[in-house]
């Protein structure tokens, strides 16, 4: 539980992956994507169920990605 923050729903990328972080009503869920137009979609559409506002879309990182798999 994250009681303290309000609803919310971000999109960031972490080692070539996107991570969409919804907070309702103070629980906490995340979920993983590959490919960063899914992970918009699937942010709008928590966005739209909760009444938020819509936010820019996250930024594509700059330079290569880097996996999290050694290899």
């Amino acid at each position: 539980m994250v009681t303290s923050e309000p609803d919310s729903v971000r999109v960031k990328t972490v080692n070539g992956q996107w991570i969409v972080r919804v907070v309702d009503g103070g629980r906490l869920t995340q979920q993983l994507y590959d490919i960063h137009a899914q992970a918009e979609i699937f942010a709008e559409e928590e966005r739209l169920r909760l009444g938020l506002p819509g936010e820019p879309p996250a930024e594509e990182p700059v330079g290569p990605l880097r996996h999290g798999r050694s290899r």
